[in-house]
């Protein structure tokens, strides 16, 4: 699907996937509902690998996830038609969050991350970090990686100091809250 793009017909994947059309659509009879799917293993699959973060040293965790966000991010830009995290559920981007919040949490405690980073901090990361993924793709599909190194850097300065307050946890709810674009 990587070469197909996520506009692909079903009977252009069905041809790529060695199926035949019917078997594909007697699985997912509509693209949404294949993109919804694949949404839910990328989802999944990154919850899984968050997983391991927690083996890590205090030191590295935030940064090996946001790592591990871009590279689902980045795989998943050429499959699917939004950011897997619009199309995953609600209990899914709230498992995410919940993670994320520990991992901030414990990095505050352990004095490796800046004492006024916030949850909406991290959001924002990630959020740029989709936006560095869609306006490079096919042209350098490793800039992400550069834009997170250097967005840890700022999250790690103990100096760091900011213009505006974070996102207020009303807001941040309010997009973690909003309603999915293909998940059930």
């Amino acid at each position: 699907m990587r070469e197909l793009g996520p506009r692909a017909s079903m009977a252009q994947i069905a041809r790529e996937a060695g199926l035949a059309p019917a078997a594909l659509y007697r699985r997912f009879p509509t693209p949404d509902l294949l993109h919804s799917r694949l949404a839910e293993v990328f989802q999944d699959r990154l919850l899984a690998h968050a997983r391991h973060t927690l083996d890590l040293p205090v030191e590295r965790q935030l940064e090996y996830f946001l790592h591990t966000v871009g590279l689902h991010l980045a795989l998943s830009h050429s499959i699917l038609p939004y950011p897997f995290g619009d199309m995953a559920t609600l209990e899914q981007r709230e498992r995410v969050y919940a993670f994320t919040a520990r991992l901030l949490e414990q990095g505050k405690q352990a004095g490796v991350l800046a004492a006024d980073v916030a949850l909406s901090d991290i959001a924002a990361v990630v959020w740029g970090l989709r936006g560095v993924v869609a306006v490079t793709d096919g042209i350098a599909p490793d800039a992400w990686e550069r834009h997170l190194n250097v967005a840890v850097a700022g999250l790690k300065n103990p100096a760091l100091t900011f213009s505006r307050p974070p996102l207020g946890a009303e807001r941040l709810d309010r997009v973690i809250h909003r309603p999915s674009r293909g998940a059930g």
